[in-house]
C-alpha cells in the first residue's frame, strides 16, 4: 500500500499540492486497493470442497416446505433467520454446494463497503481504508464467506448494527430508532451468540446514560430491547433448544485454551508463520488502537486507561467473549470459534483504528504485511484444505453400490454431508435410530445415543438387507458414540465375513470417514 492511505487525511491536501508524484502515488495506491479487495471478492466465491455436516444441514433444512422449516430448526438447535434466506436463495438460484454457498458470498461481499463506512466514521479515510483492507483480506471472514451457514450474515448484521447505533446516537430519531430495534433483533434470531453482545452493548449504552446523565444512549438501549419483540415468536422453541439440543459434540476445554484457539482461527488457523505474524500484527494494532493519544514521526503515544473510539470497541468486544466463556463454563455450552463471527468485525474495526493512529510512514507497511499474511493464510484454506470426504465416500459407493443395497451412518452427523451425493436407489438410514441420513436430530442426543445397542442394532440390520449388501460409514471419535461404531462393525462381521474396506480417514480433510462393506447373505437353502 502506498504512502498517503495512512495517517491524519488531512494531509491528502499536501498530497494533493505535491504535484504529480503525489497524484501518482494516490493513483498507485487505489489501484493496490482494488487488487486487494478484488482478490478477496474472488476467493469468497470459490470452495472447491463438498458440503460438510453443518453446510448439509442448512441446505436440507432450507430444502423442506416451508411449513415444516421451524420444527426442523426447532430439533436442530439454530435459530431461524438465516435459514429462511436460504430456503428463498435455494428456489431462485438452486441448492447445489456451490449455489447455497453463493449466498454467503455476497454476505460476505456486502459487508466489505459497509466495514469501510464504519471504518470512515471511527479514523476518517484512513480508518476507510483500513477496515476494508482488513475485512477483504481477513482468511475468517473469506473462509465463512464460503460456507453455507449464517457466519456470513452475523458478520454483516454487526456492521450494521454498528452503523444503525453509531447513526442514532449521533442524531436520535424514531426512524433511526426502529432501525436500531430490527437490526437487534435480526442479531438475535441469526446466532443465539449475539444475545450476549447485544447484552453488553446494552449494558454498556446505559451505564454510559447513566455516567453522563444522558438521554440518546438509554433510549437506544430501549430501541435495543424493543426489538425482541421480533423474537418472542421464536421464544418457545428457543426454550426448547437451549433445554433438550444443547452441544453434545463439544469437549471441554479451558478458558486460556479458548481465546488462544479462537486469535489462530481469526488469523488463518493451522501451524502457518502467515498465522502468527498475521496474529502478532492484529493484537499489536487492537492494542494501538485501544490505548494510543497520539503519534508524530515514529512516536506513538498510548494511554493505558483506554482511549475512545477504540477503548469502548476492546470493552465490548473483551467483555462478550468472557461472557461467553463465562455462560459456556456455567452450562456447558460449546466455545466454537466460528461463534466468534459475533465479536470479529468489532475487533477489526479496532484494528483500524490502530492503523490509521500510526504515523503513515510505518502505518502503510504494517497494513501490507497484514494484507500480505491475510491472503497467505485465507488461500490455502479456500483452494487446497477440504472440508469433507464425503466426495471420496459417495465416489466409492456409486462405484460399488447396487440398488437396493443399505448405507448406513454411524454416527448419524456423517449422513447429511454423503447421502445428498448419492442416488436414491440405496436405502440409508444412520445408527442408532434407523432415520434418514438428511439431517441431525440433536434432541436429547447424548442420552439416546448412551441407550443404544449396536449388537441388536447390527443383527436387525443384517437381517432386514438380507440379499443387499451393507456399507457402514463410520468413524471412531465422535462423542457420545465411544466404542459404538466399532461394535457395530463386528457385529456385521461376525454375521456376513470379513468386510471390503474401500475408504481410510484422511486427516487433511475436517471431516473423515472409514467407508467399509459386506457381501449380500447367501440365499436360504431348500
Amino acid at each position: 500500500m502506498s504512502a498517503g492511505l495512512l495517517g491524519d487525511p488531512s494531509l491528502h491536501e499536501a498530497d494533493r499540492a505535491a504535484g504529480s508524484g503525489g497524484r501518482r502515488a494516490v493513483r498507485w495506491g487505489a489501484a493496490a486497493v482494488g487488487v486487494a479487495v478484488a482478490l478477496g471478492v474472488a476467493l469468497r466465491t470459490h470452495s472447491p470442497s463438498p458440503l460438510w455436516l453443518d453446510e448439509a444441514i442448512s441446505a436440507s433444512i432450507s430444502g423442506l416446505p416451508l411449513r415444516e422449516v421451524p420444527e426442523a430448526l426447532r430439533r436442530d438447535g439454530a435459530p431461524p433467520l438465516y435459514p429462511l434466506l436460504l430456503w428463498g436463495w435455494e428456489r431462485v438460484v438452486g441448492d447445489s454446494a456451490t449455489q447455497v454457498r453463493w449466498l454467503s458470498a455476497l454476505l460476505g461481499v456486502a459487508a466489505l463497503p459497509a466495514a469501510a463506512v464504519a471504518g470512515a466514521r471511527l479514523a476518517g479515510r484512513a480508518g476507510a481504508v483500513a477496515a476494508l483492507l482488513l475485512f477483504a483480506t481477513s482468511p475468517f471472514a473469506i473462509y465463512y464467506s464460503s460456507e453455507a451457514r449464517m457466519y456470513s450474515l452475523v458478520m454483516l448484521l454487526v456492521l450494521c448494527g454498528f452503523l444503525a447505533l453509531d447513526g442514532y446516537l449521533r442524531r436520535p430519531g424514531a426512524a433511526r430508532g426502529v432501525l436500531v430495534a430490527v437490526v437487534s433483533a435480526a442479531l438475535a434470531l441469526t446466532h443465539y451468540w449475539s444475545l450476549l453482545l447485544l447484552t453488553v452493548v446494552g449494558g454498556g449504552l446505559l451505564a454510559f446514560a447513566w455516567r453522563t446523565r444522558s438521554r440518546a444512549p438509554a433510549r437506544a438501549a430501549g430501541w435495543m430491547v424493543a426489538g425482541g419483540v421480533f423474537f418472542l415468536p421464536w421464544l418457545p422453541s428457543f426454550l426448547y433448544q437451549f433445554t433438550h439440543t444443547g452441544t453434545p459434540w463439544a469437549s471441554p476445554m479451558g478458558w486460556f485454551a479458548a481465546l488462544q484457539w479462537m486469535v489462530v482461527v481469526w488469523g488463518g488457523g493451522g501451524g502457518r508463520t502467515t498465522t502468527l505474524v498475521l496474529v502478532t500484527v492484529l493484537l499489536l494494532l487492537a492494542g494501538i488502537g485501544a490505548t494510543a493519544v497520539s503519534a508524530s514521526g515514529s512516536r506513538v503515544v498510548l494511554d493505558l486507561r483506554g482511549r475512545p473510539p477504540g477503548r469502548a470497541l476492546a470493552v465490548v468486544v473483551g467483555a462478550t467473549l468472557v461472557l461467553a466463556l463465562a455462560v459456556r463454563r456455567f452450562t456447558g455450552a460449546a466455545f466454537d470459534a466460528r461463534y466468534t463471527s459475533v465479536v470479529l468485525p468489532l475487533f477489526l474495526l479496532l484494528v483500524a483504528v490502530g492503523l490509521a493512529r500510526l504515523p503513515r510512514a510505518i502505518g502503510t507497511p504494517v497494513l501490507a504485511v497484514a494484507v500480505v499474511t491475510g491472503f497467505g493464510s485465507a488461500v490455502p484454506d479456500v483452494y487446497f484444505e477440504y472440508k469433507t470426504q464425503a466426495g471420496l465416500v459417495a465416489d466409492a459407493l456409486r462405484a460399488q453400490a447396487l440398488p437396493g443395497d443399505v448405507v448406513v451412518y454411524c454416527p448419524d452427523q456423517l449422513g447429511p454431508a454423503t447421502s445428498r451425493l448419492l442416488p436414491g436407489s440405496l436405502r440409508q438410514e444412520v445408527y442408532p435410530t434407523g432415520g434418514s441420513p438428511e439431517r441431525v436430530d440433536w434432541v436429547d442426543y447424548a442420552e439416546r445415543n448412551s441407550g443404544a445397542d449396536p449388537a441388536a442394532y447390527g443383527r436387525d440390520l443384517s437381517a432386514r438387507a438380507g440379499g443387499s449388501a451393507v456399507w457402514l460409514v463410520f468413524h471412531t471419535h465422535y462423542r457420545t458414540y465411544e466404542g459404538q461404531c466399532e461394535a457395530l462393525a463386528a457385529t456385521l462381521t461376525a454375521l456376513r465375513g470379513d468386510p471390503l474396506r474401500l475408504v481410510e480417514p484422511d486427516g487433511v480433510y475436517f471431516e473423515s470417514a472409514h467407508l467399509v462393506g459386506w457381501a449380500p447373505l447367501p440365499p436360504p437353502g431348500p
